[in-house]
């Protein structure tokens, strides 16, 4: 009698149906079982990509609220560039389409807002600290490729990023906590 190979994983119907079969093996993916909002009642499942923050809160390396201000870190960036990584084709396409967009580019009210805060939060964190969070939640790096990057062994390593996290926190919830930050 044959044995089954118990360390693959059943694909779920949702992953198939999205053609995502290979990001849900590498565990870039994972999915997510919440409400419904247009009706409480009902759960959904929602595919959510796989951060490297949640990794460390699994680990018990961060706290919640730590990976929450991670999140609007990342939301802060988003809207400061916007959803593209390459801002310079963003202003390119409008200094072009003039017709469209008119003829002097500014950034939007929400933008230079975000970027105030972003610049506010580099500065209260600092240069090393803030490379850092970069690093963890707008690059997506582990551990080990943050450890490679800034040449520093691993327990020193989760001490600096433990730290990071904690001043991010602060930062968020007393200095910049008066401002509005979008739910996630």
């Amino acid at each position: 009698m044959a044995r089954k190979n118990r360390n693959t994983r059943s694909i779920p119907p949702i992953i198939k149906l999205h053609n995502l079969e290979k990001r849900f093996a590498a565990r870039e993916i994972v999915l997510e079982i919440g409400v419904n909002p247009a009706n409480p009642k009902q759960k959904e499942t929602r595919i959510r990509r796989q951060c490297s923050y949640d990794k460390l809160l699994n680990r018990c390396l961060i706290t919640q609220k730590q990976r929450d201000c991670l999140d609007r870190f990342v939301i802060l960036c988003e809207q400061s560039v916007g959803m593209t990584k390459n801002i310079y084709a963003t202003i390119d396409n409008l200094f072009h389409n003039k017709q469209m967009y008119g003829r002097d580019f500014e950034p939007t009210f929400r933008q230079s807002r975000a970027f105030e805060k972003l610049f506010k939060i580099r500065n209260m964190l600092g240069v090393f600290n803030s490379d850092i969070i970069v690093m963890l939640a707008i690059g997506n790096m582990s551990c080990q490729e943050i450890g490679k990057r800034l040449n520093i062994e691993k327990h020193k390593l989760y001490g600096n990023i433990n730290s990071a996290c904690i001043r991010l926190e602060e930062i968020m919830e007393n200095d910049i906590g008066k401002i509005y930050y979008p739910p996630i």
